[in-house]
């Protein structure tokens, strides 16, 4: 009796201490999301007073972006795990973040065509009212012609374990760019070095190209961030996540089959160009893509 007695309190000590260590895990996420509101709000004053966003500025909102994406990631991953967040804990987690990332959207447009600081005429005394104001329209960077590869397509039914089709998985596009691999990365610019890590691969591709599901398996979200989509599909252990569509092609529950159209290529604001991210993981754990991808032959 007193045997079992200690093996009962070995695991109610143990259940407390997971526990504790998820209470840490979102109160760290609590910290960090307020920390990047803040940076965004001070940007925000700035904007407020000025009517511009400066470079730096804009540099900052790219990291902050960054940060806020890499922790909605996160979150949605640990949301599969079974107890992590509740119901009220993740509505308030995507409340927060999507609050978050339209501003950073909103801050951004302004980088585009910021409004003057110009003060109003003096009004002069006149039968009509004087006209609307119209915004002026949004002008995208003139993109350069791209020389974008054509990958190859697998022949052979991709069904059953992904994990037996290793360096055989047909990428999402039938054509594009890969501007941004896997792991860690430095963009340089005028201003201060953009430093972080990819957690999958970024493709450059003509705005609404189809994208495609890579393997067989069933859609386990469709969610909206602002004016893009996110889709993420499991395979098993695997799940691919394809995010920065335009529009998505597929309902969360349904079952796709490699090759399936699920969405379209998105824009991407920083510089007018058709983007795709795409993730790759096995039991929450990112992989390198490209390792898994047919190979590009040889021009």
């Amino acid at each position: 009796m007193v045997k079992l007695k200690n093996w009962l309190w070995m695991g109610l000590m143990l259940l407390s201490g997971t526990g504790m260590a998820q209470d840490d895990v979102k109160t760290t996420l609590r910290k960090e999301r307020a920390e990047i509101l803040n940076d965004v709000n001070g940007i925000q004053r700035t904007y407020n007073r000025t009517k511009t966003v400066s470079r730096e500025a804009m540099v900052q909102l790219t990291t902050l972006n960054r940060k806020i994406e890499g922790q909605e990631r996160y979150i949605i991953s640990m949301s599969r795990q079974p107890g992590f967040f509740n119901l009220e804990e993740t509505q308030d987690n995507d409340r927060e973040i999507s609050r978050i990332k339209k501003a950073i959207e909103t801050l951004r447009d302004h980088y585009y065509h910021p409004e003057t600081n110009t003060p109003p005429a003096k009004k002069e005394p006149a039968d009509e009212p004087p006209p609307a104001y119209t915004p002026p329209p949004r002008n995208y960077p003139v993109l350069p012609p791209q020389q974008h590869t054509t990958y190859p397509v697998n022949s052979a039914a991709l069904t059953g374990d992904f994990g037996l089709y290793r360096g055989q998985i047909p990428y999402p596009l039938d054509k594009g760019t890969i501007v941004q691999g896997f792991g860690r990365f430095k963009i340089e610019g005028e201003g201060p070095d953009i430093v972080g890590d990819n957690p999958g691969c970024t493709f450059s591709a003509p705005v609404n190209t189809p994208v495609k599901a890579v393997f067989e398996g069933d859609v386990i979200s469709v969610s909206k961030l602002g004016a893009m989509f996110y889709v993420v599909i499991r395979h098993g252990r695997y799940v691919t996540a394809y995010s920065n569509l335009a529009g998505a092609a597929v309902v969360k529950g349904a079952k796709v089959r490699t090759g399936q159209v699920i969405g379209t290529v998105g824009r991407d604001d920083e510089t007018g160009y058709g983007k795709l991210d795409f993730i790759l993981m096995l039991d929450d754990k990112n992989l390198d893509p490209k390792t898994w991808f047919l190979p590009i032959p040889q021009q």
